[in-house]
């Protein structure tokens, strides 16, 4: 089944599921997105990544997706909840995102419940690299339809937690993880070199790049960790979109600041070049900085 905005080929050797629902408007301002990383004694011991959409500490959850090492599945598959009418399970079916920068359309197939506290909805096959992922990162919530039923997601906590989820879906599929035990420290990502693989936390340096800070009406209390393997400068956008350097981090540095939801930051490698950015989210007090250096070119 083609999306709209994908291509097929096989590149990825992970596989993904997540799902969502429409709950109360209480519901939403509780859920939060988080990310964890275990051995899945029910898939071999594998390792396995994991997202979680949902209410801290309860069975109220939105949704989830995973990925783990040695699939062989291809490109992830995502799941949204949706009433399909009387569709059969695999029939094709439209489902249209409303986001900030505009519409967007895919083509999926129908998921069918394989329980009686199970969904049925959209099944889409979505790579890595695909726009929505960065849409469901910088977003504070989007709405799907399907249909004609329209439904909302919240994205509190996503930039994180996506972010961390795709490095690590990246590490599984470059075959430098086939299993094991989880380590306490987030995975890295190979040296950098000329042929390297892009990667997506680069991706938010073009995402975020127009952002200015807008306005300083909700504080947030942020620490920046430096969990990569070299230098990186911490830089704050100010309000006419100029970087001013507020810090300098070692690996395994951290530095923590009071801020605002909008007002975006800015990490640079040692002769300044963007390796990611990130903007202030509710629920979210640590941005572990963990975008490998690349190559670009001479300096």
């Amino acid at each position: 089944m083609r999306l709209k905005h994908l291509f097929f080929a096989g590149v990825w050797t992970l596989s993904t599921v997540l799902s969502a629902f429409q709950a109360s408007a209480n519901e939403h301002f509780n859920m939060r997105w988080s990310n964890d990383q275990y051995n899945d004694p029910s898939n071999k011991g594998r390792m396995t990544s994991f997202i979680t959409i949902g209410v801290p500490e309860t069975d109220n959850r939105l949704g989830s997706a995973s990925c783990f090492a040695g699939s062989t599945a291809g490109f992830p598959a995502i799941e949204f909840a949706a009433n399909v009418g009387n569709l059969p399970a695999g029939a094709g079916i439209g489902i249209e995102f409303f986001s900030d920068a505009g519409p967007m359309l895919y083509r999926g197939e129908v998921k069918a419940p394989l329980s009686e506290e199970d969904y049925t909805g959209v099944r889409l096959n979505v790579d890595a690299s695909d726009p929505l992922w960065s849409v469901l990162s910088r977003m504070s919530r989007i709405s799907y339809r399907v249909q004609g039923q329209e439904i909302d997601l919240p994205l509190r906590g996503s930039s994180r937690a996506i972010t961390r989820f795709l490095s690590e879906c990246q590490v599984y599929q470059s075959g430098s993880n086939s299993g094991g035990i989880v380590s306490n420290n987030p995975p890295q990502s190979p040296p950098p070199s000329v042929n390297q693989a892009f990667d997506p936390r680069w991706a938010t340096c073009d995402t975020f790049r127009n952002e200015i800070s807008r306005n300083s009406d909700t504080p947030v209390s942020m620490t920046f960790v430096n969990r990569s393997d070299g230098y990186r400068g911490i830089l704050w956008i100010d309000f006419n979109g100029q970087p001013k350097e507020y810090a300098n981090l070692n690996p395994g540095e951290q530095f923590s600041i009071n801020t605002y939801l909008t007002h975006p930051w800015m990490i640079t490698d040692g002769p300044g070049n963007c390796l990611e950015m990130f903007l202030p989210q509710q629920g979210v007090s640590v941005f572990n900085i963990t975008a490998p250096n690349r190559d670009f070119g001479p300096e």
